[in-house]
C-alpha cells in the first residue's frame, strides 16, 4: 500500500535518510524545506521539493490543498544547542512558533497524522539510560522549543482527532548502505 506522505526538512540528515527510506518502501514523498540549513543535494531525486518556510501559510495551504497527504512527517528545525544559547528566540520562533502555524494549516486541511521529530535533550542531563516516563528537564532553548511544540501537539490531539508520534532522539550519526 502507497502513502502520500509531506515531509518537512527533507534536505537535512534525518529527513533526508528518512525520505530516501520511505521512497524505498514504495511510498510517495513530498518535501518542503527552506534550505536556510539542508542542501538540495541530498534530497531524493522521486521525492517532490517545495522550497518554503513552513510558517508560510499560503504556500502550504496550496501544497496541502494540490495532494490529499496520508501524513506529515515534521522533520524540519534548527539543531544548534550552541547556537540556541546564544540565539534563544531565533529557536523558540523557528521550531515552535513555525511549526504551530505549520501544524495549524495541516490541520485546517484534515492532515491530522502527525510524525514529529523532538529530541532527547528533553530530559537534560540523564546519568544512566532515559525512559520514556521520566522527568523533563530542557537545559537549553533549543530542547526547550522541541518540548513546547511536543506539548502543542499533545494539547491538540485532545481537542482534535489527532494521531501522533513523537520521536526523540539522541545523537544520531551512520550512513545510508547505498551511500546516498
Amino acid at each position: 500500500m502507497e502513502f502520500k506522505i509531506l515531509l518537512t526538512g527533507g534536505a537535512g540528515y534525518i529527513g533526508s535518510h528518512v525520505a530516501h527510506l520511505l521512497i524505498d518502501k514504495g511510498h510517495s514523498v513530498s518535501i518542503i524545506d527552506s534550505l536556510i540549513t539542508g542542501d538540495r543535494k541530498l534530497v531524493p531525486k522521486k521525492a517532490k521539493l517545495y522550497i518554503c518556510d513552513i510558517g508560510d501559510k499560503l504556500k502550504v495551504s496550496k501544497i496541502i490543498k494540490q495532494q490529499k497527504f496520508d501524513l506529515v512527517m515534521h522533520f524540519a528545525g534548527l539543531i544548534r544547542v550552541e547556537e540556541s544559547i546564544r540565539k534563544p528566540e531565533k529557536y523558540i520562533n523557528y521550531n515552535y512558533k513555525k511549526s504551530k502555524i505549520f501544524l495549524n494549516t495541516c490541520f485546517k486541511y484534515n492532515l491530522k497524522k502527525i510524525i514529529f521529530s523532538s529530541t532527547a535533550s528533553v530530559y537534560g542531563n540523564v546519568k544512566n539510560k532515559a525512559l520514556e516516563n521520566d522527568k523533563i528537564n530542557p537545559l537549553n532553548p533549543y530542547a526547550l522549543s522541541k518540548l513546547k511544540t511536543e506539548n502543542y501537539i499533545i494539547q491538540q490531539s485532545k481537542k482534535k482527532s489527532i494521531s501522533y508520534i513523537i520521536l526523540r532522539y539522541f545523537n544520531v550519526a551512520g550512513a545510508d548502505k547505498k551511500l546516498r
